[in-house]
């Protein structure tokens, strides 16, 4: 018996759908030659026993029948052992498909993890270049609120005793609009002092992301 099934698709997942599609399709027709084969020996052994007993009350073509229908039963199992043979085989090439679909499956899906974990740094390295950018406009505050404050004080104005535009205050309003804005929740809790500063946020993600890496 020869069993070979053709995919309708030459890529990826495609083919390999087809092909179990196909092997489920051979799957399903020898098991209904299987019922029709057990039919048919059924049968013929309930004639075979028929004529067992025609020939027991002198039904003198009974012996003859007989031998036909014992010729019919030897091909039906064979056949059936055949059939037999044919199904393992068929098994066996659906667990590997689907042994190779579960395999490119996964692979799919490690190429899209990776591919978030690689737009996840991205995303890291665009945000440490922006804060990166805030520096040196505080800096630049920083200078000008110095600036602001002697000519105040160079043109007769009153030094409040809590200074609007002290560092302290800027910072605290800052850290109000960073709360307000959702971005101090990315900053729970202060940074202990035994461990250094961050040279490179982006540097640092990609270390911690090799626990998340995977592979086909």
């Amino acid at each position: 018996m020869s069993l070979s099934v053709t995919g309708g698709s030459d890529s990826g997942s495609g083919r390999t759908s087809s092909l179990l599609a196909g092997w489920r399709a051979c799957e399903a027709e020898l098991r209904q030659k299987q019922e029709s084969n057990a039919a048919a020996r059924d049968r013929v052994i309930q004639q075979r026993q028929e004529s067992a007993l025609a020939a027991s009350r002198g039904d003198a073509d009974a012996g003859k029948r007989m031998a036909d229908l014992a010729s019919e039963e030897a091909v039906l199992h064979l056949a059936a052992q055949c059939l037999d043979l044919g199904l393992r085989a068929v098994a066996q090439e659906i667990d590997a498909e689907e042994m190779r679909a579960a395999a490119k499956a996964r692979a799919r899906a490690v190429k899209a993890h990776g591919a978030k974990l690689a737009k996840r740094i991205a995303l890291v390295e665009e945000i440490e270049q922006r804060l990166r950018a805030v520096t040196p406009l505080l800096a630049q505050l920083a200078t000008l609120t110095g600036e602001i404050e002697r000519a105040h004080a160079a043109l007769g104005g009153a030094r409040p005793f809590l200074p609007p535009l002290a560092q302290e205050a800027v910072g605290g309003r800052l850290a109000e609009f960073m709360t307000g804005c959702g971005f101090a929740a990315w900053l729970p809790l202060a940074r202990p002092e035994f461990r250094p500063a961050l040279g490179s946020w982006a540097k640092a993600e990609r270390e911690i992301q090799e626990t998340y890496r995977l592979t086909a």
